[in-house]
């Protein structure tokens, strides 16, 4: 995310003298394990964009509207996509079912 940031900022000429990006998930532990019946994935993530930067606040409000438009990390977790699993062992690919 901060990465596109600096790429929105530089491309909309906002400046931005620092950033700090704290990023948390929230998730139920027994789901990894299979010890309650809960998933194991987050059910939320929240993150905390904390700049300096000398412009008005409405220009950094947009700068943070055109990243999260443009941010492929953000708009993945907020859209499902299928992910196929490969394995390979000493070279070679092993098929796998993992039964989902």
């Amino acid at each position: 995310m901060l990465s596109q940031l600096t790429q929105c900022a530089s491309y909309l000429n906002v400046r931005i003298e620092k950033a700090e990006l704290t990023v948390k998930g929230e998730f139920d532990q027994r789901g990894k394990f299979g010890l309650a019946d809960v998933p194991s994935a987050c059910k939320r993530f929240t993150y905390q964009l904390d700049l300096q930067s000398p412009e008005k606040e409405e220009r950094v409000v947009k700068l943070l509207a055109f990243m999260e438009r443009s941010c492929y990390a953000t708009n993945t977790l907020r859209q499902p996509v299928e992910v196929v699993p490969r394995l390979l062992l000493n070279g070679r690919e092993v098929a796998v079912n993992l039964g989902r």
